[in-house]
């Protein structure tokens, strides 16, 4: 399938995420800095795969602000090697936000990210703006794209997340999310790319210093206007590894 050449759209989006990758390994925020490597035997992106179901290595760098005027504050990029339509490409990820301090053990947060997927694929460049609840077990965000996975149409997700610790290293969590399609049509007219998608999650963690290890079931419903192909797994099993540096 030929893809579309990159929209000045798709240009102005690379060009922030590399604004923000930058912003997140100057000098300046080194001290604050950091990262973590990690690979997911599947991709998982709210229940759609994003590797065709293959394994798939990330590395993420985050900065917080602690002190001073702009406490609260985070900004961070990921790297994450994408399958998208029948070709593997690479995805960078830049987000910024902030973070309100704790009230009666719950914090307010607001932020975006940007989302660039590397040569012939920057047609489906995207960005989100979101806000959310935090608590010391569970979260909950509302996120708004005005152009999803660059496919032309404007979406909503709302998502729920929740975890109990076992001891003081395993954990269970869940996770619920349901993605809306608000207005729009969609590029190439692919079946059920209107239609309401839910997406869950559920599984173990263990944790030893800077290591940590999931095994989770995903599962998905179908429809949602996502560049992958529909014809995948709804289902499966993602073991995840990371390291924290």
């Amino acid at each position: 399938m030929t893809l579309p050449a990159p929209s000045p759209r798709s240009r102005r989006l690379a060009a922030i995420t590399v604004v923000w990758a930058a912003a997140a390994v100057s000098p300046a925020a080194r001290a604050q800095l950091g990262a973590t490597v990690g690979i997911d035997s599947d991709y998982r992106f709210r229940g759609v795969s994003l590797s065709d179901s293959k394994p798939s290595l990330r590395l993420t760098v985050n900065h917080d602000v602690d002190t001073g005027p702009w406490a609260g504050t985070y900004l961070g990029a990921s790297l994450t090697r994408a399958e998208v339509r029948d070709d593997t490409y690479l995805q960078t990820t830049g987000y910024a936000g902030y973070v309100t301090r704790p009230r009666d053990d719950r914090s307010f947060e607001t932020g975006f990210s940007v989302s660039h997927f590397n040569r012939d694929a920057s047609a489906y460049d995207y960005g989100e703006l979101y806000a959310g609840v935090l608590a010391p077990r569970w979260s909950l965000r509302l996120s708004y794209s005005p152009d999803y996975f660059g496919q032309r149409v404007q979406t909503v997700y709302a998502d729920a997340s929740a975890y109990r610790t076992l001891d003081e290293r395993a954990r269970v969590f869940g996770h619920l999310g349901v993605l809306v399609p608000i207005a729009g049509t969609d590029r190439y007219g692919l079946p059920d790319s209107h239609r309401t998608r839910a997406d869950g999650r559920i599984g173990i963690g263990w944790s030893a210093q800077a290591l940590d290890l999931q095994l989770a079931w995903t599962s998905a419903t179908r429809g949602g206007p996502y560049p992958a192909a529909y014809t995948g797994r709804r289902s499966a099993w993602v073991l995840s590894a990371a390291y924290s540096f």
